[in-house]
């Protein structure tokens, strides 16, 4: 079987005081990790959609497809090699030590992660993830994300944007309008894999409209990382709950944008 996945060039790339020290809560990017026929090769498994899928369209919160895997045997063959790597220890050594989280359990349910297509018109409003995977009672700590994009144009929007608010301790900014600003965009190319720390202060979205031509999709392969517990200090609002989104007419504004980094 052929390698699929460079461990050397990640590990050569893991930069933990880096990771830690990235605002407005820690991230990292690596491009070019993964081989690229075993991507083509999912990328046509999305396409051929032979997996069930939940189709979302919540407009004040996401409007999207994810997979429904209930079983491995329901997961296309390319893309379950792809989850068996970033669902393999020694990936999640790599990761643990990339955020200083030990003891990082990966999901083998796929609650909320899989494959994520996003069609022309659909969105993921700013949002902080669930808190815990309620079939095994175990702590969200870490997102991983690998994008399946070829030639993104930034006009079709997608980009993975970082939101801070002014007031990070407002339990009720969920539900008031507020000063927010987007600090970071993050094109989502193909074979570029985010991979950053998830709690209640980690917003994060793409609020701009899906503007893709007809026949392009925003595809991407997501898994979440837990724990048996977790730091206080993740916490704002009551545990567990599930996503909690925030409607773009509360945090975004003409302003939002201003002085935002984006990342090509």
């Amino acid at each position: 079987m052929r390698d699929i996945f460079d461990y050397t060039l990640l590990d050569s790339l893991i930069d933990q005081e880096a990771y830690l020290g990235n605002s407005p809560y820690p991230f990292a990017l690596f491009d070019d990790l993964f081989d690229d026929s075993i991507l083509k090769e999912a990328i046509n498994e999305i396409g051929d959609k032979n997996f069930p899928m939940d189709l979302r369209n919540i407009p004040s919160e996401e409007v999207k497809g994810r997979s429904a895997f209930e079983s491995i045997e329901q997961i296309p063959e390319a893309v379950f090699r792809i989850f068996s790597v970033l669902n393999g220890g020694r990936f999640l050594d790599a990761v643990s030590k990339l955020s200083a989280i030990d003891g990082l359990i990966s999901d083998p349910y796929f609650s909320g992660g899989g494959i994520n297509e996003i069609t022309k018109n659909g969105k993921l409003a700013v949002h902080v993830d669930g808190t815990t995977h309620h079939k095994m009672g175990l702590k969200r700590r870490i997102n991983a994300i690998l994008y399946l994009n070829h030639n993104w144009d930034d006009s079709w929007a997608g980009f993975h944007e970082q939101w801070e608010p002014s007031n990070y301790h407002d339990k009720k900014i969920i539900d008031r309008k507020s000063d927010w600003k987007c600090i970071r965009m993050i094109k989502p190319i193909y074979n570029r894999l985010l991979i950053f720390t998830t709690n209640d202060f980690s917003w994060h979205g793409h609020t701009k409209l899906l503007n893709a031509p007809e026949g392009i999709t925003r595809k991407s392969l997501i898994t979440y990382y837990y724990t048996s517990s977790r730091p206080e200090t993740d916490l704002l609002f009551d545990e567990p709950h599930r996503a909690l989104f925030v409607d773009n007419d509360l945090c975004v504004s003409k302003d939002s944008y201003d002085d935002c980094q984006i990342i090509t």
